[in-house]
């Protein structure tokens, strides 16, 4: 009885230790599966709801929160321009304001009372350095087929100019003409000084986009296909002006860096051509496969482009990367609707799920990703990003550090 009763006690101890070597082992699977899901939390942070992120969340990143700002209304539009931000919100007084916040600081700097909405983003004009003692930067809105020049620094209203055609894009401003699009398919050249239409040019479709402004001359792109080079303060002269044709509408603003100037088409194509005088000389046509309905962003060697194929009841988005020499293709990837930020070796996309992606800019791979979705604007600042959660009136300037 004593062996069958120890032989009965040693088979119930080796029972207890197998299950419980086999319960410590999932602890410990369990765990390690814990520990790995937070390590993917910790790459790709979330915001809590409208309370924005923390410094601590994105920190493992290489990201700050350089500042804050809590508005005392939500934020209705958000725009950021010269390196500064400028919201449509409301006060007791007014039921639209257009508030502008410094961009270093966080600051509300002024106030200027609306009658709604703005159909277009505003614009700013930075005189010369030589002149800007007697000139401060100017920034222009629409409102109600007028335009308003606004002091920037102080918010002040220079002029109001009443326009006699149907608007169709914002302003783009030079040093003595503004450049303004209509719904008739023509482009307006109105004069600071004299505060009137200066000069006027028919196109052959839509003119939707905003006009590019360099040096003298001004670049329009109309959905009829075609980049027109004009005068800022004549208009068309045929010895100086000339068009360049794609085979699809254009609707994004043209883009001019250094000597050469890109555009994206409905033709599935980015141009790049340069202003030759009498006439654009082009340097490549890359086709891509899909519509271009962005403006080309240029960062170094590299030329970002959106491609969106609306065919589908859910459009197709791709960014693509090209070479800005010759115009080949580097990489392209799917699921993001807009290039937001670039630097000399990432560039910082927008995914259509809400989520900023970083990729190394040489072959697009992921770098680190942050989760937006709450956001209801994000827009680029400086070297950062500035994200606003309007029901909230919240704005964070995130700074990043490498």
């Amino acid at each position: 009885m004593i062996s069958r009763i120890s032989a009965s006690l040693l088979i119930l101890s080796v029972v207890t230790l197998v299950l419980t070597g086999c319960s410590g082992g999932g602890e410990t699977r369990s765990e390690d599966v814990s520990k790995s899901s937070s390590a993917n939390m910790m790459s790709s942070p979330k915001s809590t709801g409208n309370a924005g992120f923390t410094k601590e969340d994105i920190a493992s990143m290489g990201l700050d929160i350089q500042w804050n700002y809590r508005h005392s209304a939500p934020v209705m539009q958000s725009f950021v321009q010269n390196g500064n931000i400028y919201i449509v919100s409301s006060t007791r007084d007014y039921p639209y304001v257009l508030v502008k916040v410094d961009g270093e600081s966080g600051l509300p700097r002024w106030t200027y009372p609306l009658q709604e909405r703005l159909e277009f983003a505003p614009s700013v004009y930075v005189y010369p350095e030589e002149l800007r003692g007697t000139n401060p930067a100017e920034l222009f809105i629409i409102e109600r087929g007028r335009v308003h020049c606004i002091d920037d620094e102080y918010g002040a209203r220079n002029y109001v100019i009443k326009c006699d055609f149907p608007i169709s894009t914002g302003v783009t401003p030079g040093m003595d003409d503004l450049v303004i699009g209509g719904f008739n398919n023509r482009a307006y050249g109105i004069s600071k000084k004299d505060r009137f239409v200066n000069w006027t040019f028919l196109t052959g479709g839509g003119v939707t986009a905003d006009a590019a402004n360099h040096l003298n001359a001004t670049y329009i792109g109309s959905e009829d296909g075609t980049v027109y080079k004009l005068l800022q303060s004549v208009g068309y002269v045929k010895s100086d002006c000339w068009d360049y044709r794609t085979y699809g509408a254009i609707e994004a603003s043209p883009t001019v860096s250094g000597d050469r100037i890109y555009v994206g088409s409905r033709d599935t194509k980015v141009h790049c051509f340069s202003d030759a005088g009498e006439e654009a000389y082009l340097h490549w046509s890359t086709p891509t496969g899909k519509p271009v309905v962005s403006s080309p962003v240029v960062s170094g060697s590299a030329v970002y482009a959106v491609l969106t194929d609306d065919r589908y009841r859910v459009p197709v988005h791709e960014v693509i990367s090209l070479d800005s020499g010759d115009g080949n293709e580097r990489w392209r990837l799917e699921g993001f609707n807009r290039v937001l930020l670039t630097a000399r070796d990432s560039v910082s996309l927008l995914s259509t799920d809400g989520r900023v992606v970083n990729c190394a800019a040489a072959d697009g791979s992921e770098r680190w990703v942050l989760e937006t979705g709450d956001c209801d604007t994000i827009e680029a600042l400086d070297r950062g990003m500035l994200l606003v959660y309007g029901k909230a009136g919240l704005l964070q300037r995130v700074s990043i550090r490498r």
